[in-house]
Formats: structure tokens, sequence, C-alpha cells
């Protein structure tokens, strides 16, 4: 019978030392039952092979929607960056798998993906030989403070196994055996469990579909390309319009289902607060070739869109600047629509002619990005 602390209170302090107590648990080598956002897990030391030995023995019922569970642990970890590491996509994680990465973590998903080689330093051998059989690590960064706070406190990521629960979200009698120690917080915040995802290369399938639904992995599997001006209502939303309708060209599909092909499509502003329609002359310039844009209304470049997007395709210099001083981790990210480092000038308060002049260079670079974007593995 473990050692029982209920936390459904909330209490900072009473959380903290239940933390505490199973940091403790976990370095003494033992094993611990803890919540997590979508359910409960068990969880080990990874470096220590007598409690994965006995993580990985432990009687489970089987999850029907997972054929690999329960004898497929995962490894928890506190940033993408560490967990990235561990794998090999060759030659390293590749772009779908940084894409999902940073888009589901921290969150109840979990990642499938090619392992390196070697075990990493310290690794438990058992653990590793079964990665090594199935040719897969499963990685998941958690969100849920418990299990975030026992990493904080151990020196290495931990082993986890999902634990079954009822109905009520509770854990099913008998399943906590083999832990020394277990936290009760009453149901999860999610339900059904995680959603695991496996990545090959630039594929990817759900293999249980958890907390996390098919459509939501499917839009955070798409390539986000987000265009950026001043105020989002003349450049960006044209290069946002051409853009769109050149790609559903090259995939020969309507604008209605570049979602569908992998690809999402927006703009935004440095300076702007949103809430505006396109300029009525950048409207006309995209009616001439076809082109309907009244449906637009101005947002602002936010540190969500920032982090959430694989290309922010800036308009100017200025542009590109501001995007990297408010996110310099972004910088990878970053261009300009022009290669060859020119601005696309303002054409606010310009003639119809200006705009239309405007409108056309922006096409010309378009053209350029979407042969790089659309070339093999692009």
């Amino acid at each position: 019978m473990p050692e029982q602390f209920d936390i459904r209170g909330g209490d900072e302090q009473a959380v903290a030392r239940a933390v505490t107590r199973a940091a403790e648990a976990i370095a003494n080598g033992d094993l611990v039952a803890v919540p997590d956002e979508a359910g409960y897990q068990l969880l080990a030391s990874i470096c220590n092979p007598d409690a994965t030995d006995r993580l990985l023995q432990a009687t489970l019922p089987r999850d029907p929607l997972d054929p690999l569970d329960p004898l497929d642990p995962i490894v928890l970890g506190t940033d993408a960056l560490s967990l990235l590491q561990l794998i090999e996509d060759p030659p390293g994680p590749g772009e779908l798998t940084l894409r999902l990465a940073r888009r589901c973590w921290p969150a109840p998903v979990v990642l499938e993906l090619n392992p390196q080689a070697t075990a990493p330093d310290r690794w438990s051998p058992a653990f590793w030989e079964r990665v090594t059989q199935r040719q897969r690590l499963g990685v998941r960064v958690p969100a849920h403070e418990v299990p975030r706070g026992l990493l904080d406190l151990a020196d290495s990521p931990l082993l986890a196994r999902p634990l079954p629960v009822t109905d009520a979200g509770e854990v099913v009698v008998g399943c906590t055996e083999s832990a020394s120690v277990m936290l009760q917080a009453g149901p999860s915040r999610y339900a059904g469990g995680d959603t695991r995802i496996r990545v090959d290369g630039q594929e990817w399938e759900i293999t249980r579909e958890g907390a996390v639904g098919a459509a939501t992995v499917a839009r955070m599997a798409c390539r986000v390309v987000v265009f950026v001006c001043t105020g989002n209502t003349c450049r960006s939303p044209m290069a946002e319009a051409l853009f769109r309708k050149l790609a559903a060209q090259r995939l020969q599909c309507p604008d209605e289902e570049l979602v569908d092909r992998g690809l999402l499509v927006g703009s935004a502003g440095v300076g702007t607060y949103g809430g505006s329609s396109i300029s009525p002359e950048a409207a006309e310039s995209l009616r001439e070739r076809g082109i309907e844009s009244a449906s637009h209304v101005s947002q602002p470049l936010t540190a969500e869109l920032a982090v959430q997007a694989d290309h922010l395709v800036a308009m100017t210099r200025g542009h590109r600047d501001s995007i990297l001083n408010t996110w310099p981790d972004a910088a990878a990210r970053v261009r300009l629509l022009d290669p060859n480092g020119t601005d696309i000038d303002d054409p606010i308060g310009g003639s119809s002619d200006v705009y239309a002049a405007c409108c056309r260079e922006i096409e010309t670079h378009l053209e350029a990005l979407i042969d790089e974007l659309f070339a093999p593995g692009g």
C-alpha cells in the first residue's frame, strides 16, 4: 500500500511537500504514482536499473486503444531540446519533428521517434534494449505541476507508464501496489490519456488518440507560413492571399483544401492592434487577379503566432528586426520576402498604380518562395 498524499485542495505548500516526498522516493529507487494532465502515471528514475525493471514488469491492464501499451514506457523531460537530443531522425530532428515538438509540448502528447544508436549515459540497459528492439522512443514534456516538479528535482529524465483510470477519473484499484508513494489529485483536467504520434521523417500517424484529437494533431502537423508587415492591411494580406492562390495551383487543389494538404497560411502586423479591413487599393489589386479579400481582418503578431509559425516572412528588414528583438529564438524561422534583402516598400497613401506595382513585386518573390518550399526536402 503506497504512502498517500491527497493534493486535491490545491494548497501550494501541501503540493510542494508531496512532490518533495515523491522525489525522495524516486531518488531512493522507488516507484511513485502521480497525476498529470490527462490521467495518472507510474514513474521511476530512468537511471536506476532496479527501479526501471520493476516499472517494466509491473502488471497493469492493457489499454485497448494502444496496442503497445503497457510494454512501451515513455520518457518525460523538462524541455524539447533535451529530449530531441535522444533521437535520430537522421541526421537529427527533422522539420516535422521540430514542428510538432514546438506546438504540442508541454501537453499530453507523446512523440514516438527513431532513437539514437547508443543509449544515453546512465540509462537503464533493459529499457534501452526494448527501445532498440521496437526502434521507437516515446518522449513527452508534461505541463502538470507534479511531474514538472519531480523533473526539476531529479537529475535525469523520468520513465513513465500510464495507469488505467475509471470513468470517474480515479486510478483503478490495485494498480498502484508497486508504488511506494501516490499523489491523489482526483480526475485530471483532460480525459483520455496521452495522444501518441509516430513520426518518421516527414510522415506521421496517430498510434493512440487520447486527450488531443486527430483534427488538432493534423493542424499541428501543418507547415505554417505567416507574412508580416506593419499594419496587416496592405502588404502582408496581399502576400497571404497571393501565396494561397499559388500554393493551391502548385498542389492542384482548391484554396480551402490547403489545410488538408498540410499547409496553413496567415499574416500579421508588428504595429497593429488588429481589427481593420484590408485597404481598398490592396483589395482591388487582388481582385484584378481573381482573389476576393473582403473577409480579411488585421491581427497583431502575437507570441503564440510567432512560436507556431514555421516561416515568418517579413516585408522589410525593420519588420525582421522587430520580430527578432521580441522573439530571438525565432531567428532560424525568420526571413525577408525578397531573398536579396531589399525591402518591399509600404504602398499606403499611394495611387492604385503604386499598389499594383507592389502586388506584382510581392507575387514575383512568392513564386520563388513557392519553388523553394515545395521542392523535394523543402
